[in-house]
């Protein structure tokens, strides 16, 4: 599981498993999504568009399938190529640089036959939780275009069914996870580790996961991650973790949380985008020509598709 710094323990508040979050090998330098709350059918649409897509040069574990499996400006690697497959099977779909999550099928069924190493909590609600995603989720791939600049372009739609019901498991996996580290988070003060909490969050963490804490709310299209914690967090959370959160967020403090908030309650539609990676090569725009031509659209034909999904599903 996670470990317990600061910025890890963030990201273990809203998304708890470890598997979440994925090296990639296919980039992009810059990622939209803009998303619909449809309370009568009681489903979360999105759209995802991937802006500069390339293949990265970096080697090492999780970049390439064997110290030979190597991509070069002008060519994808074998592991490339078949993580972009998993992105046209519906099985993948990136949120920015990792700095929510990085939703992959496989995984998350992985983890429903193995626990996964070092996790303070893992039983039933867990399981009920990945079941959920997996069951709820669906992924399709738009199709690919050039931009202005000649660069690969793509997009996704993805759809959360029983978004309600997968939320409410969420809350209560969060609470689950949560209370399974106080007690390391209390070792941390002790010990004096500069990312550690204050005692005073740490009981204020504990005295809220005595109730029903909703971690995750959705009303309309405002969605609200709330982080418990005192002032003096707050502060030094905001100035290191929070420091390079996607357009379209914006923070508040309240006297015994932090929030994190996109989209508005009446607003028609929420909108994030964020700079992911530098480096742009042509190397995926020539594997998509020669392999997958007919999923290579005009920009005009992406765009008309992504509007009909997002207001219609």
């Amino acid at each position: 599981m996670i470990g317990m710094t600061t910025k890890p323990l963030l990201c273990s508040l809203f998304f708890s498993f470890a598997s979440f979050f994925l090296s990639s090998c296919i980039e992009f330098e810059t990622e939209e999504i803009v998303y619909h709350h449809d309370e009568e059918k009681d489903e979360i649409r999105m759209k995802l568009i991937y802006e500069g897509i390339f293949g990265n040069l970096k080697v090492g574990q999780n970049m390439q399938k064997n110290p030979d499996d190597k991509a070069a400006p002008e060519k994808l690697n074998q592991l490339q190529v078949e993580q972009l497959a998993s992105v046209l099977n519906g099985d993948q779909a990136f949120f920015f640089s990792n700095w929510i999550f990085e939703y992959k099928r496989v995984a998350l069924k992985e983890m429903l036959k193995e626990e996964p190493k070092g996790s303070l909590a893992f039983g039933k609600p867990e399981k009920d939780l990945i079941e959920a995603l997996i069951k709820n989720v669906e992924i399709d791939s738009v199709g690919f275009y050039r931009d202005k600049d000649g660069r690969l372009c793509g997009a996704q739609t993805l759809r959360l069914l029983n978004a309600s019901k997968v939320i409410s498991l969420a809350n209560g996996v969060l609470r689950r996870q949560l209370k399974a580290r106080i007690a390391d988070m209390r070792k941390e003060i002790e010990k004096k580790t500069k990312s550690s909490f204050t005692p005073e969050t740490i009981d204020l963490i504990e005295t809220k996961l005595q109730e029903e804490f909703l971690f995750i709310r959705i009303e309309g299209n405002l969605i609200t991650l709330t982080m418990i914690m005192n002032h003096p967090d707050q502060q030094k959370i905001s100035k290191s973790t929070l420091t390079d959160l996607p357009q379209g967020t914006r923070i508040e403090f309240q006297d015994e949380a932090l929030l994190v908030k996109i989209g508005g309650k009446d607003a028609q539609e929420g909108k994030l985008s964020k700079k992911c990676f530098e480096g742009y090569l042509p190397n995926a725009l020539n594997h998509v020509r020669e392999n997958h031509k007919k999923l290579l659209l005009k920009p005009k034909k992406v765009k008309q598709k992504l509007r009909k999904f997002l207001e219609r599903g």
